[in-house]
């Protein structure tokens, strides 16, 4: 089973090991947060040479035990004669520091290469091991040693207390259900995976315990999960010390609180008088936890063994009482309790009817402890589907789509009722529009043609969302062929339904390029009002009216009402979209930042989620990490699951790799997205095709360049975008020649269109002309301007290319050195490699050169590798070599 989620730990462990100190490195878990799986996986992080030991307990009793077998796994000819005299002290006569000090002098007298040892369960081997090897990990300094220890606890009187230290925590929810889904098996379903994950509370050998012992039955989703899980694994002998050390009478108040998710606890002062002392006895033992007149067992691992540690007869027992004491004081816990003792038709309706006010009350985990109940009593009562469909759709609109999905599927099993299977069916694409799915509109049409007439008002509603995912898809076509048929039922529509659908018209002709209507207020209630709101910011987003639609999607997140979530998740990915093409770098990764905080899983908007990855990774100047984003976003999408997508991915790519340079490859990415951006429309939509217009020039290819430029022009009449107008004008002086390229220039820069970066991009471009037609000092001034504009939108990697323009053009003429080696160098790496040897700082040369000082390190570090130096005191010495002149003062050319 592959290891997840440890990537930040895999990540610090493998810096301490390339690191230039020996050093030592203790990692701290408890059992079974999968400290010996990330131990594992340290062979497999670098070339050096690992010697790996688990030790064992059983051998605790025996004196220098652990030392020796490290010893003998190293097998070194130093510390081989050391094992050997281990071995032969059979009188115990060697003292530990004794021992300590020989080992010590052994690893530094051995002639081995940098060697990793990692063991395992330190804290189990022999005291006087232990000892040692917390001795020799604190006095590593040339020993040419990395060591890793693997400790449960970090005792204050531990040989590894003081250690720097890794912690390990818990898995994170999401990186628990992706574990457990990784598990080889026939059939799964994501519910049971996610019921263990929040179970387990991210702890990985619990939640593989639970999880295993849930496949044979449960897995498969065609049975009713059990309530509570069954907790039989290796944490029962710790639970069975927490509850042996209680009193009677806590014991028998922990037994009722077992049955239930929670209790009231008037309702077991009706059992037991003495009630609160021992509930004072389970919170100050940190069994249970209490909320108001509540109290409950949060380990749900603890409560499924006390729950298991019971008597069927005892159990029956305690839930006769406690459904008897909650007559008149909790009407929830009362059907709960009867539902385990007496067989009456209607207890599972009424439980479901109870999951659904729970559900509204904000209480998912509780609720769904009462429809698994109501699913194990009486699953396949048609009554039982209309109830589960209700339930579906309420844990939707919540954003609850694993178990919304898990109901709907299960309630489709039992019904042949049309109404609801229109319902049901219409719910599973509402949950893959959501997550950003590939759903044909066929199907939906289908759907509706077939059972719409049973529920004309769900009907007109599902066709109003409908269009509303395909025209953001940019399937207009489609996006209008749903309201075409959605007027059909326009007559059962509700008010909320045919605000919906008119702003679904607004979303079209905005990304049609019409903004005519933009204007247009839709004042609803509801959900239509939080519907409008977004697709009317969305529609500013494409109308280029980045401020309006950044106001609209920061309200609607600051709406507070849990039936909107959906729609508040949607405004944060489109509030990304909304800075990226507003070209507010800074705030659209600080954005993208957030999200992953917020929701690292790929739960809503699939391909958007992917994308922004991708162009995150990008503009940060992650190459490696863009590339793995981009081969996942990929098999995600296609051109004809997704073309959008596909397109985007493409068109960012290229645009990158000609911020790089890499010609070929920009050329290829955004010919790919061009040729799919031609069936949306809008060239504003992609905004690659200028993109391919500039690479074509840089390639040489004018011909081509002035067919796509011309393409380009004929898709952009009617259409009032300034970010078009500015990519256009920059194309058109780019393809001029001779003075007719600089007017051009100079016009494109007169507008004021508010894109910073667009301008930026086009004074970069200007300067590289200037400079061509020898106008320095105009070119110098282009490209600082363009600078502070990238630094202004936050553009990292476009201002680090300016950067390294900046130092190409600044240099002054060197004259050829002495030493033949600088020959190697360029003109401007020879003047850099001048400078350093004049005594100038990093700091220094960055100022004189108004560049940063990152890219005067990236210089330095390319004419290292060069010259095969590896200090600033070895290039000074090349750079003035034997006889050369005396160093002149730096004067800064004039350009």
């Amino acid at each position: 089973m592959p290891l997840i989620g440890r990537n930040k730990e895999l990540d610090r462990i493998l810096s301490v090991i390339r690191g230039p100190k020996d050093t030592a490195l203790a990692v701290i878990g408890r059992r079974g947060t999968g400290k010996s799986a990330l131990l594992s996986e340290i062979p497999t992080l670098s070339d050096y040479r690992t010697v790996f030991m688990a030790a064992t307990a059983a051998e605790s009793e025996w004196p220098l035990s652990g030392l020796t077998a490290l010893l003998n796994d190293m097998d070194d000819p130093v510390l081989n004669r050391i094992a050997d005299e281990l071995l032969r002290d059979a009188a115990g006569a060697m003292s530990v520091p004794a021992v300590s000090s020989m080992l010590l002098n052994g690893l530094h007298q051995r002639s081995s290469s940098r060697t990793i040892i990692v063991i395992d369960d330190a804290d189990q081997m022999d005291p006087s091991s232990q000892a040692v090897i917390g001795f020799m990990a604190r006095r590593l300094t040339g020993t040419d040693i990395v060591l890793v220890v693997g400790v449960r606890e970090d005792f204050p009187e531990s040989p590894f207390n003081g250690l720097t230290a890794l912690r390990l925590g818990p898995l994170s929810y999401s990186n628990t259900v992706r574990m457990l889904e990784s598990i080889p098996a026939k059939r799964t379903t994501t519910a049971a995976a996610h019921a263990v994950a929040a179970a387990t509370g991210g702890n990985p050998l619990a939640a593989v315990e639970l999880y295993e012992g849930l496949m044979e039955r449960h897995a498969e989703g065609k049975y009713a999960l059990p309530v509570p899980l069954p907790s039989k694994g290796s944490f029962d002998a710790e639970y069975a010390s927490a509850v042996g050390a209680l009193t009677p009478g806590a014991r028998s108040v922990l037994d009722l609180l077992a049955l239930s998710y929670r209790s009231d606890i008037s309702t077991i002062e009706n059992i037991d008088r003495d009630v609160w002392t021992s509930v004072d006895e389970l919170l100050a033992a940190g069994l249970v936890k209490r909320s108001g007149p509540h109290v409950g067992i949060g380990d749900q691992l603890l409560r499924g063994y006390v729950f298991a540690a019971m008597t069927p007869a005892v159990r029956t027992a305690n839930h006769r009482a406690l459904a008897e004491a909650a007559t008149d004081t909790d009407p929830y816990a009362r059907r709960w309790h009867l539902s385990f003792t007496a067989l009456e038709r209607q207890t599972p309706f009424q439980l479901l009817r109870h999951a659904v006010d729970l559900i509204r009350g904000g209480e998912v985990a509780f609720a769904e402890e009462y429809i698994e109940r109501a699913l194990t009593i009486n699953p396949w009562e048609a009554e039982t589907a209309a109830r589960l469909t209700s339930v579906a759709e309420l844990l939707f609109n919540r954003g609850e789509f694993v178990y919304a999905r898990r109901y709907l599927e299960w309630a489709q099993r039992v019904t042949r009722n049309p109404a609801l299977i229109l319902r049901l069916t219409g719910l599973s694409f509402e949950i893959q529009f959501a997550q950003g799915a590939a759903v044909r509109s066929s199907m939906v049409l289908r759907l509706v043609k077939e059972f719409g007439q049973h529920d004309p008002a769900y009907s007109a509603s599902l066709l109003a969302i409908g269009a509303l995912y395909y025209a953001e898809r940019w399937e207009l076509q489609e996006a209008s062929d749903l309201l075409r048929q959605g007027a059909a039922f326009r007559g059962s529509a509700s008010a909320q339904c045919l605000g919906i659908a008119e702003r679904a018209k607004l979303l079209i002709e905005s990304i049609s390029g019409n903004t005519a209507n933009l204007g247009r207020k839709y004042e609803g209630a509801g959900t239509a009002r939080i519907a409008g709101l977004l697709m009317h910011g969305r529609a500013l987003t494409y109308a280029e009216h980045y401020e309006n639609a950044h106001e609209a999607f920061a309200l609607l997140q600051s709406s507070a009402e849990p039936g909107h979530i959906n729609w508040q998740e949607t405004a944060a990915f489109m509030a990304v979209d909304n800075e990226i093409r507003a070209g507010n770098v800074r705030s659209a990764v600080r954005l993208i930042d957030e999200l992953e905080l917020s929701d690292p899983e790929l739960k809503y908007h699939r391909g958007m989620r992917l994308l922004f990855r991708v162009w995150r990774a990008h503009s940060l100047g992650d190459d490696a990490q863009a590339r793995s984003f981009a081969a996942e976003a990929l098999r995600y999408a296609g051109p004809d699951s997704h073309p959008a997508i596909t397109a985007q991915i493409a068109a960012c790519q290229g645009h990158f790799a000609l911020l790089r340079g890499d010609l070929a490859e920009s050329v290829a990415q955004l010919s790919r997205a061009a040729e799919i951006g031609m069936r949306f429309g809008n060239p504003t939509l992609l905004r690659c095709e200028a993109d391919l217009v500039e690479v074509l020039i840089r390639l040489g290819r004018h011909h081509e360049a002035t067919q796509a430029l011309l393409r380009l022009e004929s898709r952009s009449v009617g259409l009032r975008s300034p970010w078009l107008m500015m990519a256009v004008a920059r194309s058109r002086a780019m393809l001029a020649d001779g003075e007719q390229s600089l007017q051009l220039f100079n016009q494109a820069l007169e507008g004021r269109n508010g894109h910073t970066l667009e301008r930026a991009r086009t004074l970069m471009c200007y300067a590289e002309r200037l400079h061509a037609f020898g106008r320095l000092r105009d070119a110098r001034d282009a490209l600082l301007r363009a600078k502070v504009m990238f630094d202004e939108t936050g553009a990292d990697a476009w201002t680090q290319h300016v950067d390294a323009l900046l130092l190409d053009e600044r240099m002054e003429p060197v004259r050829p050195q002495g030493n033949p080696a600088m020959l190697l160098l360029a003109d401007h790496e020879r003047a850099l490699a001048k400078m350093v040897a004049r005594g100038m700082r990093n700091k220094e040369i960055a100022a004189t050169l108004y560049v940063s000082v990152r890219t005067v390190e990236v210089r330095l570090t390319a004419i290292y590798r060069k010259l095969g130096v590896e200090s600033r005191a070895q290039l000074t010495a090349l750079a003035t070599g034997k006889g050369t002149p005396a160093a002149e003062p730096y004067v800064l050319p004039v350009l």
